[in-house]
């Protein structure tokens, strides 16, 4: 799936990133002015960072520290690189994970579950561990595009499993009967 993903060319990573972004912002969860929590796209990623643009969204991106939970800055300076290739600010205004709304989660593979293969280091389980079997806030959205999406993954005790996918292709809300009653696909 990484080697697709990096095969993308950056016109069709621009083109699926427009989209989910649009999709993203017509969303219910996305209504009214909210803080939340996104990414810089990397290595042909779905890339969110478009979403900084939006006057009424306040954004919060990670920054990885190896073997911790993620912590979410409001960005008041450069974008550095961070560890794992990604792009992270080096300094900003943090935010507790508990005050976000959102949050929209980089994905490797994911299922019509909300099971979610990341890159295999744990920050995002790691981070939202708290919400495993329990409903939002913050509303975990992956997005991906849409050859990403898979029939079935295995998931572990650990895996907080994803509210909602969104791809170039369509928005998919996983039946979660073990959290929550079923919900409708877009």
């Amino acid at each position: 799936m990484l080697v697709r993903r990096r095969a993308q060319s950056p016109e069709g990573v621009r083109r699926a990133s427009e989209v989910v972004v649009r999709r993203l912002l017509a969303l219910p969860e996305l209504d009214g002015s909210l803080r939340i929590g996104a990414y810089l796209g990397v290595r042909g990623e779905v890339d969110p960072s478009t979403l900084c643009d939006v006057d009424r969204l306040e954004v919060a991106l990670p920054v990885t520290t190896p073997g911790e939970p993620l912590r979410f800055l409001v960005p008041t300076g450069p974008i550095v690189d961070g560890p794992h290739g990604t792009r992270q600010p080096g300094e900003g205004i943090e935010v507790d994970t508990r005050d976000l709304d959102v949050v929209v989660v980089p994905v490797v593979a994911a299922d019509s579950l909300g099971h979610r293969v990341g890159h295999g280091a744990g920050y995002y389980d790691r981070t939202f561990a708290d919400r495993r079997g329990f409903p939002p806030p913050p509303v975990l959205i992956g997005i991906c595009h849409s050859f990403q999406l898979v029939e079935r993954l295995d998931s572990r005790p650990w895996d907080v499993p994803l509210d909602l996918l969104v791809t170039d292709a369509g928005i998919t809300r996983p039946r979660m009967a073990h959290s929550r009653p079923p919900m409708g696909e877009d």
